[in-house]
């Protein structure tokens, strides 16, 4: 039985983000394995150490707010899960939560960025990549500045209106990966997704999504004809 949470279902559900949870559980179940979904949101009484793969999508800005107050009050749970290796996923705006601040709210602080609104909408496709996923494509639309140091991906593409979004995004703690990108991110990034079901199956055993990967191809080559 693998235990799948879908965190702030309610609150961070834009963007088809959801398709996330879906796509995933639909690959596990193709290895022969039992999955569940749980949703959890504010207030709820859980752990996050019981589940194998956590996962929290994209959401509007006081949503984001809304879910943090909250998260503040697990984040013990969330660091001892970080410690057991436990699989978590953060995309969009849940990616801002676990930073130093959003603008004068402390933020979890279990990763070294911080996030700052403007009153500018940015907003584009990308192309990111870093040595163990390759390239990944994706969509980021936010309101927000994020200053950071370092990152999981480096951009490769990124529409003008993100042109002055940092060298690189996104940020890795053992088995945490968080990411501003949308997309949803695993149905449009095969060898993403493939890692996360690698990770998970417990006997795994190497499936063809054929459509899928041409969707990928596709994409990322039309995304690549658009770099200057």
């Amino acid at each position: 039985m693998i235990r799948i949470l879908h965190l702030y279902h309610d609150l961070l559900n834009l963007y088809g983000e959801y398709g996330n949870i879906s796509i995933l559980k639909k690959h596990l179940e193709d290895q022969g394995e039992e999955v569940t979904v749980e949703k959890k949101s504010i207030g709820d009484d859980f752990s996050f150490e019981d589940y194998d793969f956590i996962y929290s999508g994209a959401g509007m800005e006081s949503n984001t707010m809304v879910a943090l107050k909250d998260l503040k009050k697990r984040k013990d749970s969330l660091k001892k899960a970080i410690d057991l290796n436990k699989h978590i996923l953060f995309t969009g705006s849940s990616y801002e939560l676990l930073g130093e601040s959003i603008d004068e709210e402390e933020g979890l602080n279990i990763i070294p960025v911080s996030v700052s609104h403007t009153n500018k909408r940015l907003s584009g496709d990308v192309i990111v990549k870093s040595s163990e996923f390759g390239e990944l494509v994706g969509f980021i639309n936010k309101s927000t500045q994020i200053k950071q140091n370092d990152g999981l991906f480096e951009y490769v593409f990124k529409d003008e209106g993100l042109k002055n979004e940092a060298v690189k995004e996104g940020y890795r703690l053992n088995n945490l990966i968080s990411t501003e990108i949308i997309g949803p991110i695993l149905v449009k990034n095969p060898v993403f997704l493939n890692y996360f079901v690698k990770s998970l199956a417990h006997n795994y055993v190497k499936k063809e999504y054929y459509y899928e990967e041409k969707a990928y191809e596709v994409t990322l080559e039309a995304l690549k004809k658009r770099i200057k």
